[in-house]
């Protein structure tokens, strides 16, 4: 599967420039934990303790989920392009259409280390002095209208939360950073109730093993739900979903008919190789899709 490189521009290794007099926090007027009421801050932010651990952060199911969404979209270098945006983010209008991944101006993005071979997956950290000058957003004020723009809260990356994501990087036993497991990988869903899609088979050796055994000859297809969760399907019942067809009652009058029910905004060709892959499920429910199956074993003496 081809995997595009695009340089990180913010991190260190560009090319050196003159050193912008940028602060490295934010500006009162923009939200942080700090700086935030807790009518304007964000409830997933309010929610991240100063002395944190791995081990708490483990033990709280909406805190390690925080940490999960973190950790998927810091995998992505700055000014990416996704369709999927998390439950914290503002939904709406916003969920319909694509959005750019980009770094307040406090905040640099830099790589994980990574085999000749590897695939590349980035993390951040908060800018230092000596740093180049961001690429993308050079200022509050313009990190404010791309916060407006793309419904992302102002305290997205924030400093708690990049302390919160850092915890959660793979590491060797020594605790230096190493390369993601890459043997697994998990396809980007469409934002929640924005439709699903059809996964392409030749991308089906890169999910859990599984999946491995989904039969396209059989007419067997894996269906990504905008839950995030991997269904395996049947081809033709994959249009079987509201609204799809309508047809017209002989009147004039356009009327849904009730057995070919059909997803209108579902994306009818396979898709995998122009969407993003993240070594970490998106969703609790993709995690739970892909967990192996369980069978269990009844005795011959048992009631």
């Amino acid at each position: 599967m081809d995997f595009r490189y695009t340089p990180p521009y913010s991190a260190p290794t560009t090319p050196e420039k003159e050193v912008a007099s940028l602060p490295l926090t934010p500006p009162a007027t923009v939200g942080t934990p700090s700086s935030m009421s807790s009518a304007q801050s964000t409830s997933a932010t309010q929610h991240i303790p100063q002395n944190l651990t791995q081990a708490y952060v483990d033990a709280n199911q909406p805190l390690k989920r925080l940490q999960q969404d973190l950790l998927v979209l810091t995998s992505f270098i700055d000014n990416e392009t996704l369709h999927w945006r998390p439950s914290w983010f503002t939904q709406g209008q916003f969920a319909s259409q694509h959005w750019t991944l980009h770094n307040p101006p406090n905040v640099v993005t830099e790589c994980l280390p990574r085999t000749e071979f590897g695939r590349q997956v980035a993390k951040r950290r908060m800018r230092e002095a000596g740093d180049p000058e961001p690429t993308y957003i050079k200022d509050w004020a313009h990190w404010a209208r791309y916060c407006t723009l793309y419904g992302i809260p102002e305290d997205f990356l924030c400093e708690d939360q990049v302390r919160l994501m850092q915890l959660g990087l793979p590491r060797s036993e020594d605790g230096q950073l190493r390369e993601p497991p890459n043997s697994v990988l998990y396809p980007e869903p469409q934002p929640l109730g924005q439709g699903r899609y059809v996964l392409d088979p030749k991308t089906y050796r890169m999910l859990p093993l599984k999946f491995h055994s989904v039969n396209v000859e059989l007419d067997e297809v894996v269906v990504v739900d905008s839950t995030g969760a991997l269904l395996v399907e049947k081809l033709e019942m994959f249009y079987f979903h509201d609204s799809q067809w309508s047809h017209y009652d002989g009147v004039g009058r356009q009327t849904d008919d009730k057995w070919y029910n059909g997803d209108p905004d579902a994306p009818k060709k396979y898709q995998g190789a122009g969407r993003r892959w993240s070594y970490i499920p998106w969703t609790t429910e993709q995690e739970a899709s892909c967990m192996p199956r369980m069978i269990k074993l009844r005795l011959w003496n048992e009631d």
